[in-house]
């Protein structure tokens, strides 16, 4: 699994890792072509980031959550990260509730930008069943999506949310409609619905808004950075301020 990491500074890690987990048919080069990577360093969010090439191959073969595990959440704990954060685009999105759902305990919070919410038969049971609240009653053996799909509705039925999970997505988004029911599980305030399709100008706008507005605007505001004043968004026909 190829990694690449960007310090905050130079001569000291911090104590947050961000990992960015990218979408499908791209690479981690794309997080810098497409200004990812700068959007954290100008606003000197305390952060370090490790890019991670995770294909379509590792969800194939069943061997995501392991190569994951071992290969990055594991060295980045004992490297002395306090805080490990996961934030994926698409297939991204979806890789990183995937392991989420198995090493929930290895993970501080989990931003999903216009996840893809999987497979329409699955999406199909779980809108038969009435809603994934009414779905994850009976649980899956099989280790797909079903796993993470069970593990938010666990955890939106405790309404713990020890593990955080946000999520931002276009309003014209191609996969909207399993958006939709991912995004009922979620507290209001974690979910962003920006104008826009599944494609890179919508993920770099939704990207910026969790930096600006998100857990991790906190610790540039901690360490004397300035962050902007929350906008007023539109979401799922209401409006609110998160």
């Amino acid at each position: 699994m190829h990694t690449r990491t960007d310090l905050h500074t130079a001569t000291q890690r911090s104590d947050t890792l961000l990992v960015l987990l990218p979408p499908a048919l791209s690479s981690i080069d794309d997080f810098y072509d497409q200004g990812f990577v700068e959007a954290v360093r100008q606003r000197q969010l305390p952060v370090d980031l490790r890019l991670v090439d995770v294909t379509a191959q590792y969800v194939i073969d069943k061997s995501l959550v392991d190569a994951l595990h071992a290969e990055v959440l594991q060295p980045a704990r004992a490297e002395g990260y306090r805080a490990v954060w996961l934030a994926g685009i698409s297939m991204g999105a979806f890789s990183a509730l995937h392991y989420v759902a198995h090493h929930a305990e290895q993970a501080s919070g989990i931003f999903l930008i216009a996840p893809y919410p999987g497979t329409g038969d699955v999406l199909a049971e779980i809108r038969t069943a009435g809603g994934a609240l009414a779905w994850c009653q009976n649980p899956s053996s099989v280790l797909d999506e079903r796993k993470w799909w069970q593990w938010l509705g666990r955890e939106s039925i405790k309404g713990e949310w020890k593990t955080p999970v946000y999520l931002g997505t276009g309003s014209a988004d191609r996969f909207l409609s399993g958006q939709q029911l991912l995004s009922n599980l979620l507290p209001e305030d974690h979910v962003r619905v920006l104008p826009g399709k599944h494609q890179w100008p919508t993920w770099q706008a939704l990207w910026a808004d969790w930096l600006d507005h998100g857990p991790l605007a906190c610790k540039a505001a901690c360490s004397g950075a300035p962050t902007p004043p929350l906008p007023s968004l539109k979401v799922a026909g209401g409006t609110y301020n998160g």
